[in-house]
């Protein structure tokens, strides 16, 4: 007679049976959340409420300016070319898919010289890229377009482009372009947030859907994507080193505390430059 229990007997099957449920039960939660994890969507989660505001602020800039055709012109990645990041008028669904190579247009001169300019004929400026235009069907007979800059910086360009009405158009004034200057730096600080931004939600989403792999190996492959991604290096740079310290913060209770030191060292030098230094105690 077997012993209660023994080998084969209904007892140790009945076990064997509720752990293999068990272990399909777990693998099931797993999938399911891996599944939970995949579907969210961070696509332009922070990025849209910041060119929404970009949108409203040219708005009100054109109005200013007396001037419905507005844009504001990016980086194009790290060659030096520009983008349109946003724009207001007839063709500003056409410009969202133009760009402009490195030094070309007047964009591209104001992008680099960090200087403003205004041009009453367009068609005696050598410098102007007639390829917008024709990529367009929009007629540009004269612009107005100043820097945008952050922290000495140019990120991008603001651009008005003709005037209310019908040609010929009036130039436009040295007080415009003064007036101009004042929109450019409100401008200037949302077109950084936004490129920031953009930044962080691309890499939450690289995270959060697990590229990559596990633990330090997700820490590498986001590192490497990081030095390819095409976007300015300052807001590259702050990355990785959110990435970096994150990778080592999770290591152990001493690597955190030192993290922490290193934060608190960095306020304590931004503090020192600048009143107001925003903390960095909740790692």
């Amino acid at each position: 007679m077997a012993r209660k229990g023994g080998a084969g007997s209904p007892a140790k099957k009945s076990g064997a049976q509720k752990g293999a449920r068990a272990a399909k039960g777990g693998s099931a939660f797993e999938a399911q959340l891996r599944d939970a994890v995949r579907a969210v969507d961070v696509a332009n989660l922070l990025t849209s409420p910041l060119k929404h505001s970009i949108e409203n602020l040219l708005r009100v800039a054109g109005a200013a300016m007396g001037s419905d055709e507005a844009s504001v012109l990016v980086r194009d990645g790290n060659r030096g070319g520009l983008k349109f990041l946003a724009a207001i008028g007839e063709v500003a669904d056409k410009l969202m898919k133009v760009r402009l190579p490195p030094g070309k247009g007047i964009a591209g001169f104001v992008f680099a010289s960090g200087q403003p300019v205004a041009v009453a004929d367009v068609a005696r400026e050598e410098s102007f890229y007639a390829e917008v235009d024709r990529a367009t069907g929009y007629s540009t007979h004269t612009i107005l377009a100043t820097p945008l800059r952050v922290e000495g910086e140019t990120v991008g360009v603001l651009e008005f482009v003709n005037r209310l009405g019908e040609p010929p158009y009036q130039p436009f004034t040295p007080d415009e372009m003064d007036k101009a200057a004042h929109f450019a730096d409100a401008i200037a600080t949302l077109v950084d947030a936004h490129e920031t931004a953009g930044l962080v939600e691309t890499l939450f989403e690289r995270a959060v859907k697990g590229e990559g792999g596990r633990g330090g190996g997700r820490s590498n492959e986001l590192v490497a994507w990081l030095k390819r991604v095409r976007s300015a290096p300052e807001h590259r740079d702050l990355l990785l080193l959110a990435v970096r310290l994150r990778d080592i913060a999770g290591r152990g209770e001493q690597e955190r505390a030192l993290c922490r030191a290193v934060l608190e060292a960095l306020d304590r030098f931004t503090a020192g430059k600048a009143a107001g230094g925003v903390g960095y105690y909740g790692l």
